[in-house]
């Protein structure tokens, strides 16, 4: 008899804040930036940069939000505590928080740095019924790590995520498929797992403001309006995400593609929220270049080749694009990724400053030791040089070999993935 699936969606609450604050108390620090009004972010030379994270005291006195702009924030809170971020400890607190849930399970899936999925199924005879694992594990992350999170269960990703983002903070909440009606459709469409304050807008203007509403459409009628990515939406909203996936939302991040063993995965993919605006292209295609480096070589180390390349990215205003498109040949060459996702971005992109990027390979095909390709293409002489630089980055790491462009960039190499990225200033590495 087939188990059922049982995942968890384990988040951490104001993720950068718990982390820069626990860190600083255990380095002797007296105050707790939890119990203050303050934020991680910005740049403290400059006086610029954006929110990355607020303490529960900031956003009840000042109403602040993440990605707000450091300025905007200093003039209606002038006594509000703002810190740098300390981006490798961050990282090892997420390794951390990584550590503890495969206690539970062994198949943990990494979704950004403060996010993971932990599937649960089958683990009930070693911790029990999984609501009172969920809230152990919550427990045990909070008395041994010293930081909160949320923890949503259900039987899928896109449920499980959704039901972390109930109530909060040190919350376990479920969102089973009987519970959908009563917790998730009275909600603001907004508040759907990948609705954007443009798409939340058209939805509105057609008489949908509950997620509800959207769930009870035609969908039919919701394609009429926002096409492919308007019936991945109405799965969503009806909390299926299997059939979502099928629809294809290629591009837009997140669930419809999310983590997953690679060895049956449909596609392989990272994104990166960036520490700071993104406002020209030039920057733009380096943190492309540097996700397409590491997509690359997930997909050359899965023995895999791609004919589908996406590019999805995050305004500062929180809006969501993306594109796709299947190339002549498939392929796992650096180069080619790149190539094909800077035409899409360029297309896309209107000057909006960028907070968010994806890249991500779909179509995939096992490689073989022959393959059909066109008398022009060089794919093949690209293809063997990046599987040289993949030895060696395996043997010395990740900066042992790299792009001319990224000597003294602000940016590392390679972005998202497993590899270390520790002088990255991506701040969300989610496996799309």
């Amino acid at each position: 008899m087939e188990r059922k699936k049982i995942w968890f969606h384990v988040d951490v609450n104001s993720a950068f804040l718990s982390w820069e604050a626990v860190w600083r108390l255990q380095h002797g620090s007296r105050r707790d930036l939890r119990d203050i009004p303050s934020v991680v972010g910005g740049n403290q030379a400059t006086r610029h940069g954006i929110v990355l994270a607020k303490s529960i005291p900031a956003k009840k006195r000042y109403g602040v939000k993440t990605g707000e702009p450091i300025a905007a924030v200093r003039r209606r809170a002038p006594d509000l505590v703002i810190v740098p971020p300390r981006y490798d400890a961050y990282v090892d607190a997420s390794e951390s928080l990584v550590d503890m849930m495969r206690r539970y399970s062994p198949r943990v899936q990494r979704f950004s740095i403060d996010e993971a999925f932990l599937d649960y199924t089958g683990m009930q005879r070693c911790f029990g019924p999984p609501v009172e694992a969920a809230h152990a594990l919550g427990q045990r992350i909070r008395e041994e790590l010293g930081f909160t999170v949320n923890i949503g269960v259900s039987v899928n990703k896109l449920l499980s995520k959704m039901a972390s983002e109930f109530e909060k903070p040190d919350r376990v909440h479920t969102l089973f498929p009987g519970e959908i009606r009563e917790k998730m459709w009275t909600l603001p469409v907004e508040e759907l797992y990948m609705v954007g304050r443009r798409t939340a807008d058209k939805l509105r203007d057609r008489g949908i403001w509950t997620i509800g509403d959207l769930a009870r459409q035609d969908p039919a009628r919701v394609h009429s309006w926002l096409k492919g990515w308007g019936v991945t939406l109405w799965n969503f909203a009806n909390g299926r995400y299997v059939d979502a996936e099928r629809q294809g939302a290629a591009g837009f991040g997140g669930i419809a593609h999310g983590p997953q063993e690679e060895d049956d995965a449909k596609g392989m993919g990272n994104s990166g929220t960036i520490a700071f605006d993104v406002t020209d292209a030039d920057t733009a295609h380096k943190a492309l270049l540097a996700l397409s480096e590491t997509v690359g070589a997930r997909l050359r180390a899965a023995g895999r080749r791609a004919r589908l390349i996406s590019v999805s990215f995050v305004t500062s205003d929180f809006s969501r694009f993306g594109r796709q498109h299947k190339i002549g040949h498939p392929t796992n060459a650096t180069t080619d990724i790149f190539r094909e996702a800077t035409r899409l971005f360029d297309l896309m992109w209107q000057g909006d400053p960028i907070r968010q990027l994806g890249v991500w390979s779909g179509e995939l095909e096992s490689q073989g030791l022959h393959q059909q390709t066109s008398l022009l293409s060089q794919s093949w002489k690209l293809e063997l040089a990046d599987r040289a630089v993949d030895r060696i980055r395996l043997r010395y790491g990740d900066v042992a070999v790299q792009r001319a462009c990224f000597i003294g960039s602000e940016f590392n190499p390679m972005m998202g993935g497993t590899g270390s990225n520790r002088n990255f200033p991506a701040v969300s590495e989610g496996v799309l």
